[in-house]
């Protein structure tokens, strides 16, 4: 009874004192782990949507896109895009840069089925293109431009 007697002192002591979420609900406090929850599915989803494209641009029966590499996929807009950083070596000119483009925002639908096979997922991103010049550039972040 002597420990059950102290434990109750304790606990009517660290009652008394006032404490910074004293108040304030319990579900309105910012716990953090819900941020680093979705940060690491949206990092998923990323790796996955950068796995499944380099398997699928290599079957595709375009020249256009057979010679592109997947550099990158960024979630962007808050999981609202993708944005995929495509390289290739035959980027001579501005023109060949709008025929890569096209030809992928054409595949657009055909890669988001791709990549909603592989993830399960209810709702897929819209897809988003850059173009890097992998010749001239070697960098992830050196874009030339976005579509």
């Amino acid at each position: 009874m002597n420990t059950n007697n102290q434990w109750l002192k304790q606990a009517k002591q660290l009652c008394a004192q006032i404490g910074p979420e004293d108040g304030v609900d319990p579900r309105l406090t910012n716990r953090g782990y819900h941020k680093c929850k979705r940060d690491y599915k949206t990092q998923q989803l990323c790796r996955e949507a950068q796995r499944m494209l380099s398997l699928t641009l290599g079957e595709m029966h375009s020249s256009a896109l057979e010679a592109l590499d997947i550099v990158e996929v960024i979630a962007e807009g808050n999981g609202e895009f993708l944005r995929i950083i495509v390289a290739t070596n035959d980027l001579t000119n501005e023109s060949d840069e709008l025929k890569i483009i096209n030809a992928l925002q054409q595949a657009e639908g055909y890669l988001r089925s791709i990549i909603a096979q592989s993830v399960k997922r209810k709702r897929i991103p819209a897809l988003r293109f850059s173009v890097v010049n992998a010749a001239e550039e070697g960098t992830k972040n050196a874009y030339t431009k976005s579509y």
